[in-house]
């Protein structure tokens, strides 16, 4: 129902506006379907999504260690907090311009600067779910003498699967805004070097084309894999 809704306003504004600033839904369609039938709509969307996923796994995997510490250790909380702080300061340009100086203008570059983007994101998101746990459990898994690997398998991670999943879609988010700005200033395939290819021809249809290709990956992503591994993982909480 929203997406009809969206549709229908997308509809009116083509109507009001020329196609120079809002082309219609049918021409943008249209030209998604040429790009990916010509072969490198496929080539530059993959690269896109290769670097994304790429960098959300960096991100993931370093805020959520970080996350862990922060909120199972005091001195681990004081010790990084500033760091994060920090790092959410510093825009995402400026990650992707120094990346790019210090690595070159390759896939490598690309995926450090999305990791080291969103993961200060992810941290805090860890983090606050950490220390949102029953620490009754904790207390009763301590007393059963549990090893510190099961007691954070078996009693933190499952409380904080939430937290995870959230930190997943907005690094999702995080790490597709920077995938493009990364390849806008510097890379020479992906989607955000085809949207500055297309805004250089002044071409608004290809540019909503390109966009909206790339939110339908995302919301396959959402829908397809993170909406079903959040239903089976969070299926013991009980349903009120």
């Amino acid at each position: 129902y929203s997406i009809a809704v969206l549709v229908a306003v997308w509809v009116v504004l083509a109507l009001l506006f020329s196609a120079d600033i809002v082309p219609g839904p049918i021409p943008v369609f249209e030209a998604i379907a040429e790009n990916l039938w010509s072969g490198d709509g496929w080539f530059h969307l993959y690269k896109t999504v290769f670097r994304v996923l790429l960098g959300l796994l960096l991100a993931m995997f370093l805020g959520g260690g970080l996350g862990l510490c922060m909120g199972l250790s005091v001195k681990g909380e004081k010790f990084f907090e500033s760091w994060v702080m920090v790092g959410l300061t510093i825009p995402a340009v400026v990650y992707a311009i120094i990346c790019l100086l210090w690595f070159g203008l390759n896939d490598f570059a690309a995926v450090i600067a999305i990791g080291v983007t969103a993961f200060p994101a992810v941290a805090i998101n860890m983090w606050q779910g950490v220390k949102d746990i029953d620490m009754q459990l904790i207390a009763m898994g301590k007393a059963f003498r549990l090893p510190t690997r099961d007691l954070i398998r078996k009693i933190v991670l499952p409380q904080t699967v939430p937290y995870v999943l959230a930190a997943t879609r907005y690094a999702l988010g995080i790490s597709w805004k920077i995938a493009t700005t990364v390849e806008l200033i510097g890379m020479s395939s992906g989607v955000g070097y085809m949207l500055h290819y297309w805004f250089g021809l002044f071409s608004m249809t290809q540019v909503f084309a390109w966009t909206l290709t790339f939110v339908i990956v995302l919301l396959f992503i959402e829908y397809a894999l993170i909406n079903p591994f959040e239903k089976r993982t969070t299926a013991w909480r009980a349903v009120v």
